[in-house]
């Protein structure tokens, strides 16, 4: 017997759109970051610590976990895994005894403009054929849609 059942565009809930987005893009991405030696998660936590570190700014995992709306547990394989790649590095604070700065190394650094490179280039391609305009009012119905769930 064939499959007749067909579901049209408008009748997928806007919630599972982004979902099938999200991981188009998630999938898309880890395939072009596999010869880094990278996962889309793990690219993301560095280009945070980049542009705090850029900015003067000592980051620890909580501030991780809160930027990237991750749990605990979660940062902590990140960073371990991004640790045994030697991309980054732990030291105690020089502030307080019971915190751990997180570093990103020498190599973490060497890879940060082609990170942004490939990121921009999915970016590109996930707005492409939008206008200007357009892709100007996806970002700002987007943030509503975050706003609206994070409530």
């Amino acid at each position: 017997m064939v499959n007749s059942c067909h579901v049209s565009e408008s009748d997928i809930p806007i919630g599972a759109k982004i979902k099938f987005i999200h991981l188009a893009f998630e999938n898309r991405f880890n395939q072009n970051l596999q010869e880094l030696n990278l996962t889309s998660s793990q690219m993301h936590l560095l280009v945070y610590l980049d542009r705090c570190e850029n900015e003067g700014e000592k980051v620890n995992q909580r501030m991780i976990e809160k930027h990237l709306h991750l749990s605990n547990p979660t940062v902590t394989g990140l960073l371990q895994r991004l640790e045994a790649k030697g991309f980054v590095s732990r030291k105690v604070s020089d502030t307080d005894g019971r915190n751990k700065e997180i570093l990103q190394t020498e190599a973490c650094k060497a890879l940060h403009s082609e990170m942004h490179r490939r990121l921009q280039a999915e970016n590109d391609r996930m707005i492409g054929g939008l206008s200007e305009e357009e892709t100007q009012e996806l970002n700002r119905l987007l943030m509503i849609v975050l706003k609206n769930m994070q409530d």
